[in-house]
């Protein structure tokens, strides 16, 4: 009798990562707070921040993740481009008990995210590893969020646009050449932590977000990143670069 053995895709889900990333001191400070979703967790994180994210542990590209934000009259959920108002916690969190039990969901901090012609962007890093086994930052975009969306995300109706346009109306030349090296050494950084637990992984894509203050954050880490977003750019050379670090 052959057992078939279920493969487990994700060695980790998006709560396992960040747990593991937060014993880094050096890395800490650039998490957003993030927990399971449970009601006393939704609770105490609608009390603190003014908007919450509700994600899927396990997921990528976009699907399934709500937007939770504090309004004068209770708080307003929103999904894709829907939106729902709730007059009270309670009813608010009757109504995510229908997907959160469902599917794991971990709840996070929202970051007031920097805005290129009033819409909001964030920014990918790939990171990849080298012929001597080292990781480097290989390739960075920016991703505008659809107006009205929640997500950012290319799959979602992102726009990917080079890091160098998003960042225009926020830091001048030579501030902004260094702000983007910053970027891209964080995005290493955080892929070197999260490869002690994640040995074999040729590559990392990590999301990082920028506040209205400059201040970036780790949103999260795919070990399996899409490099097609690349592949959007007019200028080809960092795709192709990408893609000759993915043969090694």
């Amino acid at each position: 009798m052959s057992m078939s053995v279920k493969k487990v895709k994700y060695k980790m889900g998006k709560l396992g990562k960040h747990n593991f990333m937060k014993k880094y001191s050096h890395i800490a400070p650039l998490l957003p707070d993030t927990a399971a979703a449970t009601k006393s967790n939704i609770l105490r994180m609608i009390r603190k921040y003014d908007s919450l994210y509700l994600k899927p542990d396990e997921g990528t590209g976009g699907h399934g993740i709500y937007k939770i934000t504090k309004t004068d009259h209770g708080f307003l959920l929103r999904g894709g481009t829907a939106s729902r108002s709730f007059a009270s916690f309670d009813d608010l969190y009757r109504s995510l008990q229908n997907f959160i039990y469902k599917t794991k969901y971990v709840v996070q901090q929202g970051i007031d995210l920097a805005k290129h012609n009033g819409r909001s962007f964030d920014i990918r890093v790939m990171v990849q590893r080298n012929r001597s086994r080292q990781l480097v930052t290989t390739g960075i975009i920016g991703r505008l969020a659809k107006p009205g969306k929640v997500v950012t995300n290319f799959h979602s109706g992102g726009t990917p646009l080079p890091i160098e346009t998003l960042l225009q109306s926020h830091l001048s030349g030579d501030e902004r050449i260094d702000f983007i090296k910053k970027i891209e050494s964080l995005g290493r950084e955080a892929s070197m932590v999260l490869r002690e637990s994640y040995r074999g992984k040729k590559a990392f894509g990590v999301d990082i977000a920028i506040d209205s203050t400059m201040k970036p954050w780790i949103l999260e880490i795919n070990t399996g990143p899409d490099m097609s977003i690349f592949n959007t750019l007019k200028d080809k050379t960092m795709y192709r670069r990408i893609l000759r670090y993915a043969k090694l």
